[in-house]
C-alpha cells in the first residue's frame, strides 16, 4: 500500500548545541516524498548561525504543506541570539519553547509525529521547569503514564523497564506487572518495526541473575516468573539472561529486542555499538516521538562536523511507526 505523506515535526533541541545542524542536513538530505518535514525552531538563529544550511523553508501554515517541500514553524522568544557552543538557562528556555510548540502542533493535528533534537537537562532544569528528560516530560505534557524508552539501531534495539530514575529507586520503579508491560509493548513495537518474526530476551536485574539465589533472589521470583506468564499470552521471549553476556554481539544479535532492567544496563553497550545511527523511540504513549541518541556535543557545535545519521534514522523511523499505527502500512 502506498504510504501517505506524513508532516513530523522535528524541534531542533538547544540551540547552542549540534542540534540544529544536525536537524538541517538531515531535511536538507531527505529524499522521502512521504515525510513532510516541519522543523521547529527560532528562525532568527539559524539565519545568523547556519546561513548556508538554512535556505529553501516555507513557512507552516501559508497554505496546504505539500510532499517534497520542507517548511519552519517559527519560534518567537524575546532573547539574544545564541552562539553555538555557548549553552547556558537562556538556550535551555529556548530549546524548551520549541518542545512546547511541537506538542502543541500535535494536538492539534498540525503534525503526526514529532522528532526531537538533543538538549541540556541541566539548562532547562535551571529555567526552574523539572526535566528529567523528554520521555517523561511528554508524557506529563499529554496527560499520560507509563512512557517506554527504547534504543534502536538496524542490528541492536534495548528497551527499557525503568528509565531516568537514580540507581537508588530502581526497585520502586521494576516487578512482574511494569515487566509484564513493558514486554508486551516491545513485541508489538518490533513487529511494527520489523513486521515479521519477533525474538525477544531479557536482562536479569542482579548480576548473572543472582546466581539462583547467592547473590539476589529477584529474577528467581520476579524476571522468570513475568517471562514465563509473557511466554503463555504469546509473547516469543527468553531469559533471563545474564546482562554481562547478554549484550555480547554474536548474543545480542540473535534477537531483534532486548529488555534491560534500568537505563545504563541497556545504553552503554548500546552506545558502543550503535552510537553513531541510533535513535531513540518512546513507547506506550499516543503520540509517536523518536529522537537522537546523542547529546548536545557544545563542543563541536557550529564546526560543521556534526554526524546526522542518527537524526535521519530517526525521522525514518517516526514515518514507519505512525504510519503503520494509522493502518497506512503492515
Amino acid at each position: 500500500m502506498q504510504r501517505e505523506a506524513l508532516k513530523i515535526g522535528i524541534t531542533a533541541g538547544d540551540p547552542a548545541g549540534i542540534g540544529p545542524e544536525v536537524a538541517l542536513k538531515a531535511i536538507n538530505k531527505l529524499r522521502d516524498k512521504t515525510i513532510i518535514p516541519v522543523l521547529i525552531v527560532r528562525k532568527k538563529a539559524l539565519e545568523k548561525n547556519y546561513p548556508r544550511l538554512f535556505s529553501g523553508y516555507d513557512e507552516l501554515g501559508a497554505g496546504t504543506p505539500v510532499p517534497g517541500k520542507k517548511y519552519l514553524h517559527d519560534i518567537q522568544l524575546d532573547l539574544p541570539i545564541p552562539r553555538p557552543g555557548r549553552g547556558g538557562p537562556e538556550t535551555g528556555r529556548e530549546a524548551l519553547a520549541c518542545i512546547d510548540a511541537c506538542i502543541a502542533l500535535w494536538k492539534a493535528g498540525d503534525i503526526g509525529a514529532i522528532v526531537t533534537g538533543p538538549v541540556s537537562k541541566q539548562y532547562i532544569e535551571k529555567t526552574g521547569v523539572p526535566f528529567t528528560g523528554h520521555t517523561e516530560y511528554i508524557a506529563e505534557k499529554i496527560g499520560e503514564r507509563g512512557p517506554l524508552m527504547m534504543m534502536y539501531s538496524q542490528k541492536y534495539r534495548v528497551l527499557l523497564v525503568s528509565t531516568h530514575v537514580p540507581v537508588s529507586e530502581i526497585m520502586g520503579h521494576v516487578g512482574r506487572e511494569r515487566l509484564m508491560d513493558v514486554m508486551r509493548a516491545g513485541c508489538e513495537s518490533i513487529r511494527a518495526i520489523d513486521g515479521g518474526e519477533v525474538r525477544l530476551a531479557v536482562a536479569g536485574l542482579d548480576p548473572h541473575c543472582g546466581d539462583d539465589g547467592a547473590i539476589g533472589t529477584y529474577d528467581r521470583d520476579v524476571t522468570l516468573p513475568a517471562i514465563r506468564a509473557a511466554r503463555e499470552q504469546g509473547i516469543p521471549v527468553e531469559g533471563p539472561f545474564a546482562a554481562d553476556t547478554l549484550f555480547i554481539p554474536s548474543t545480542w544479535e540473535r534477537y531483534n529486542l532486548v529488555i534491560a532492567q534500568y537505563h545504563d544496563q541497556g545504553l552503554i553497550p548500546f552506545k558502543l555499538l550503535a552510537f553513531d545511527e541510533g535513535v531513540n523511540v518512546t513507547l506506550g504513549l499516543s503520540i509517536v516521538r523518536t529522537s537522537v541518541d546523542h547529546g548536545t556535543a557544545f563542543d563541536i557545535a557550529g564546526k560543521n562536523i556534526a554526524q546526522w545519521r542518527s537524526m535521519t534514522e530517526a525521522i525514518r523511523l517516526a514515518q514507519r511507526l505512525a504510519s503503520v499505527r494509522a493502518g497506512n502500512i503492515s
